[in-house]
């Protein structure tokens, strides 16, 4: 019966590529399935083990279980889950022996599925820092060849020949099915080391590896087949035909390691007393899991510097901050431009531009951040050695990169990157399955200082990021790793380096590096992605705000523990050497146990302190300016604020993204907010556009109190809002909302006696605005905008409520998107927006 132990092992590690976004979005159901599945399995393969009555000592590993389960996020949270679900399952089951099988297939699932989840992050960081896996591709040439395809390798790539076309294909941990291959290593280990003696141990593992590395080459070569016959490159991250594909290497195990019912395989599980020997053991192990953990999640908050910024114009022709944003300045490359990014930056640190410098060591020591944005010519060798020197000596470097090279500026900012051990790719990002753009969402206890403060973030196309040397891949930091992601070559046929196609054979797929860190002396670096998202006509939505401030906060720091690295690993190396010396004769379940319960404890407890002090260390900036902030909020307004390239294809009448940009041609700030007490808290004007969620009455005394302290705040309705809930508002100000029908005669065009005839009136609905003091009227003189000032007595601050009827004026299908060069009726409509904002709203 122990042969299911491999079934159940196999439906265990399959379930995570269903509970994963690592190649598609999570499918709860189907992953639920198999680990209820697995664990039937296990519960099976340990059905005929000798009746165990647990000590309840082995109990207590609960108190380290149950933080764990609320820190970790679901899934990852699902091997503690389980594992506790044994261990209750053992008290329930305690008397009945006949079916002590029960709690213990449950607690080996749990284990199974923990020690998966622990090795998982390093998983996700050595892919993500390269796909590719070159040496072996002669190897699957040869396979390939004798099981009758045409191919042959060149570079790493395999070209595979058909009577059409010759094709290049790269070979990958992704297409090779590594990860579920790793996974059943991970839990083939774990049960060589309960079952198997120790002369047997090695044996099994390295008859385990050699199979699984045979299959994995078979079944690429396979699948590769396949891929030729139907053109579709989802077969190779295609869940379901993953764990398909997968399902002969586990029937091939009961066969090859059948793990046969006998008395030396026995999973034996002795009482649990720990002596001072254990305690202290117990001891070291939590420091060296807790040491780890901190390693990894803390960062060194450093020395700040003073926020002197350097961006260097001298080298980029491309997304420049020189010209500023205007109102009479438009079209595509008035907001295609870094001009406001730098002046939102300049307001938090002291921000100069290099136009005319060569990058000097003189030039350089007078900042503290040197900020590369799309570089569109090369640097030289005294000008890399200069940033190298500056970045030693403490300063922080900021590099801006884009897809598929374009203009050349992934291979120039390659000059500098590479001294660091960063290289950009020359790649282009879309989501694996759709081909539209990507999102990414940090992890909230697990995310790097620069991401603490974001909460989505979306890319309008990146490049990605790799290591240069293995060195360079354990000093690095992720700050983004992209799940879901296809990169896809560019290409130098095409005018924008795109290629035609987003699934090609040689793509990389699953998770990919989009931001990256690291610290080189007293220095740091940081390197991203995706040059447009800090454009202008995007830069204060989608996350991007908190990113740059994030990015900069780091970067404003000197390192204070430069070596801490090598002194951590001193030291773990010490305690791994006590620690074998300590436990050398003791039991392999007390050793298992002893480690879990260390180690999940030092988890629980380093994880949240390690959040809380780097939250302490890299709170968001505060603003060494004034600026006017307007917020719009979301949580009644029925409208869409969204700058994406994809919002073009949608439908324009409901979107104000034009409207939202436009504030910054004026001066302000503008920012999204989910509610409306976030947008009353940080925006000095509040923006409510064709509200259809009612007004509570507790919302209603947030926005009184909010104008009456000098807020203001612009409501703009209309005629087609049908499901208006602008006056549960408006009235608590004396204003009023109404629709009114005008008459308008009509005329026949004649079409029987040729001559236009009246024939009657119409009537066309419309709204005006009663109550206020009137700001825009027709010549009707009905008022289409209209505002109630209140002046605090105390402070001397006026609030101001100001009401508009005709929204869908200002909405995209009207003023165009922010790219358009407008025509003579939409300046016309901008400067009724600019007459609001500055004329009404900031006065």
């Amino acid at each position: 019966m122990k042969r299911f132990l491999w079934l159940g092992i196999f439906l265990l590690s399959a379930s995570w590529l269903f509970f994963i976004p690592q190649f598609t979005k999570p499918d709860l159901v189907v992953g639920t399935a198999f680990i209820l599945l697995g664990m039937l399995c296990m519960i099976a393969g340990t059905s005929r083990a000798q009746p165990i009555q647990l000590d309840k000592n082995y109990l207590f590993l609960l108190i380290a279980l149950a933080p764990v389960m609320v820190i970790i996020p679901f899934p990852y949270n699902l091997g503690p889950l389980v594992l506790a679900l044994g261990l209750f399952s053992s008290i329930l089951l305690s008397k009945r022996k006949t079916i002590q099988a029960i709690p213990l297939g449950v607690m080996f699932s749990g284990l199974v599925l923990l020690v998966q989840t622990m090795v998982f992050p390093f998983y996700k960081s050595i892919v993500s820092h390269g796909h590719r896996i070159d040496v072996i591709s002669p190897v699957v040439s040869f396979m390939a060849n004798l099981l009758g395809l045409h191919t042959s390798t060149n570079n790493g790539l395999l070209f595979i020949q058909t009577i059409q076309q010759t094709s290049p294909m790269i070979i990958t941990w992704e297409n090779l099915g590594c990860y579920l291959s790793l996974n059943m290593f991970l839990a083939a280990l774990l049960l060589f080391m309960l079952l198997s003696t120790k002369r047997t141990i090695l044996i099994n593992t390295v008859l385990f590896l050699f199979t699984a590395t045979i299959y994995a080459i078979l079944r690429f070569v396979g699948m590769l087949s396949l891929y030729l016959t139907t053109a579709d490159l989802s077969i190779f991250w295609n869940p379901f035909f993953m764990t398909l594909g997968f399902l002969p290497f586990a029937l091939l195990l009961m066969k090859l390691l059948p793990l046969k019912d006998s008395n030396n395989q026995t999973i034996h599980i002795p009482s649990l007393r720990l002596t001072k020997k254990h305690l202290f053991a117990l001891l070291m192990m939590f420091l060296l899991v807790f040491s780890f953990t901190g390693v990894i999640l803390y960062q060194d908050p450093g020395s700040m510097k003073n926020g002197r910024v350097l961006i260097d114009e001298y080298h980029s022709e491309w997304e420049d901050t020189l010209r500023p944003l205007d109102t009479e300045w438009y079209g595509l490359l008035s907001t295609y431009n870094y001009y406001s990014w730098a002046q939102w930056l300049s307001y938090y640190y002291h921000v100069e531009k290099n136009t005319d410098r060569a990058l000097t060591r003189e030039l350089l020591n007078d900042y503290d951040i040197l900020i590369l944005k799309c570089p569109t010519e090369s640097y030289t060798t005294p000008e890399i050695e200069s940033i190298k020197q500056f970045v030693e000596n403490g300063g922080g470097l900021y590099l801006i990169g884009d897809h598929t090279n374009v203009f050349g500026m992934n291979t120039f900012l390659n000059q500098v990157s590479e001294e660091f051990g960063i290289r950009f790719k020359t790649d282009a990002t879309y989501e694996l399955g759709t081909g539209d753009l990507t999102s990414y969402v940090p992890e909230r206890f697990f995310a790097h200082p620069v991401m603490r403060h974001v909460t989505q973030f979306d890319f309008m196309t990146s490049c990605t990021l790799e290591p240069t040397s293995l060195y360079s891949q354990v000093r690095m930091e992720n700050i983004m790793i992209g799940n879901r992601v296809i990169s896809e070559p560019g290409t130098y046929a095409t005018e924008n380096f795109f290629r035609e196609s987003i699934a090609s054979p040689d793509s990389e797929y699953g998770y990919l590096l989009q931001a990256a860190a690291i610290k080189h002396g007293n220095g740091r670096v940081v390197a991203f992605t995706d040059s447009t998202v800090f454009s202008s006509f995007c830069m204060f939505t989608d996350g991007y705000p908190s990113f740059t401030l994030g990015v900069m906060e780091y970067l404003n720091r000197t390192n204070s523990f430069p070596s801490s690295l090598i002194i951590f690993l001193c030291i773990a190396l010490v305690l791994i050497i006590a620690l074998v010396v300590l436990l050398r004769k003791t039991k392999k379940i007390k050793i298992l146990w002893m480690t879990l319960f260390s180690g999940l404890l030092a988890v629980s407890l380093c994880t949240p302190l390690c959040f809380y002090l780097n939250g302490i260390a890299y709170p968001l900036p505060t603003a060494q300016e004034d600026y006017t902030q307007i917020s719009f909020e979301q949580e009644h307004s029925s409208s869409t604020i969204s700058l994406r390239p994809t919002t073009a294809l949608s439908d324009a009448k409901n979107n104000y993204g034009t409207f939202f940009v436009w504030t910054q041609r004026v001066g302000c700030i503008p920012s999204l907010e989910k509610t409306l007490t976030d947008a009353t808290e940080k925006g000095d004007i509040v923006v409510i556009i064709n509200p259809t969620e009612p007004f509570t009455e507790s919302k209603i005394h947030l926005l009184t109190s909010y104008v009456e302290q000098g807020g203001r705040i612009l409501l703009m309705d209309s005629i087609m809002n049908t499901q208006s809930s602008a006056n549960d508002l408006l009235g608590y100000f004396g204003m009023w909302i109404r629709t009114n029908t005008n008459d308008h005669r009509l005329y026949s065009d004649g079409y029987q006696n040729g001559n236009d005839t009246s024939v009657g009136n119409i009537t066309i609905p419309s709204l005006s605005v009663l109550g206020g003091r009137q700001l825009l009227y027709n010549n009707q003189n009905e008022t289409y905008a209209s505002m109630t000032e209140f002046i605090n007595k105390t402070t001397g601050n006026i609030g101001k409520l100001v009401v508009i009827v005709d929204s869908y004026a200002f909405s995209d299908a009207v003023m165009g998107n922010t790219f358009t060069e407008p025509t003579e009726r939409q300046r016309r409509i901008y400067d009724t927006e600019f007459f609001l904002i500055t004329e009404v709203l900031k006065k």
